[in-house]
């Protein structure tokens, strides 16, 4: 298999600096503009907020993903706190949603759960169409974030039209996420690559998460080489510019990717990654669990959970060490490791505390 998107050594770095897809022109707007499609609307839509936005709001915007991205969590919630002060409803909202999922990140439940009841109320119908799509495809994608596929509504095709191209990429990962949920991993394959190939380099952003997309269906189909390639893909776009939020978000669904591509290659990095999955994990649990019938542990490390999710799924021992590059003894005492922990006895169990 070709090295395509491995760490070089010196590669991952975190820096204030905006990618060079970023700057002025190309950069920061390609961030706006995944808010603010550029397309006709009604005469009740301020389309001209485009152009009056000012450059310092602008970056504002860029500097909250940025950060994100590089999971720079208080810096980006700094940022977001700013945006949510904008008079323009669509950069407010979109503020709140990032706020919200930091602090699901960080673990301080109660500021998530408070910007979820703020961002559900202001999830009512707008008179002005863009800011009600939006609000729609808040609806749709809440739940698929938090795995609650009863909560999963069917996203109003009428709203299409006023969402820009990324906007629409984004929806279309987040339908793939859906599928994966839904456990239609083929079709959840065939959504993400379709997506790819429309998104081909114009959109970096999206393409990390919609590679982690096919990734994560590749490997419950034991595609791995073809798992791995999506994999390495998000690896090659991300990494460079130290975007490690969307390894962290899907650390769980990856089975094992994480650790095969990052743990013994860059341990230090991986230490960074997994002691945010943690209080990620914990955070997010906290919100799901009260919200679903089927909950989630926080009693496994990240490495435990990843081998975990790796046998719940059908993962044979042999399978689960060739993949990982480990012996088969060391699975078997991992796996009876976190039977203890999670006082189960067999595969099939394992399937009640995933979230499966």
């Amino acid at each position: 298999m070709e090295n395509q998107g491995q760490i070089k050594s010196g590669e991952f770095s975190q820096g204030d600096e905006f990618p060079l897809t970023w700057r002025r022109g190309e950069g920061p707007r390609v961030v706006i503009e995944y808010l603010f499609p550029d397309l006709p609307c009604d005469s009740s839509a301020t389309d001209e907020m485009i152009a009056v936005l000012h450059e310092e709001e602008e970056n504002a915007v860029a500097r909250m993903v940025h950060f994100f991205l590089q999971a720079r969590y208080e810096e980006s919630s700094a940022e977001a706190e700013r945006c949510m002060r904008s008079r323009h409803p669509e950069i407010r909202d979109f503020a709140l949603l990032i706020h919200t999922i930091i602090h699901v990140a960080q673990h301080n439940v109660e500021v998530a759960l408070h910007d979820l009841q703020i961002l559900q109320q202001q999830m009512q119908h707008s008179a002005n169409r863009r800011v009600a799509a939006q609000n729609d495809i808040y609806r749709y994608v809440l739940p698929v974030f938090f795995h609650l596929g009863e909560d999963i509504v069917p996203l109003p095709q009428e709203i299409l039209p006023y969402c820009s191209e990324g906007t629409r990429l984004f929806l279309l990962y987040a339908r793939s996420y859906a599928l994966y949920l839904q456990q239609a991993y083929e079709h959840a394959l065939g959504v993400a690559e379709a997506a790819l190939m429309m998104a081909d380099m114009c959109h970096p952003l999206i393409s990390i998460y919609l590679n982690l997309a096919a990734s994560m269906a590749a490997m419950n189909l034991s595609r791995f080489q073809l798992a791995d390639r999506f994999f390495l893909n998000a690896l090659e776009l991300a990494i460079p510019e130290g975007y490690i939020q969307p390894f962290i978000g899907h650390h769980g669904p990856l089975q094992g990717m994480v650790e095969k591509h990052i743990r013994d290659r860059e341990p230090k990095l991986y230490k960074m990654i997994a002691e945010k999955v943690v209080h990620f994990r914990t955070g997010w649990t906290e919100i799901h669990n009260p919200r679903s019938s089927h909950k989630v542990t926080t009693l496994l490390t990240p490495y435990e959970f990843a081998l975990a999710m790796m046998a719940s799924k059908g993962k044979t021992n042999k399978e689960i060490a060739d993949y990982l590059h480990i012996s088969i003894n060391t699975v078997k005492s991992h796996l009876s490791t976190i039977y203890r922990i999670l006082d189960v006895t067999k595969r099939t169990e394992l399937k009640e505390r995933l979230n499966l």
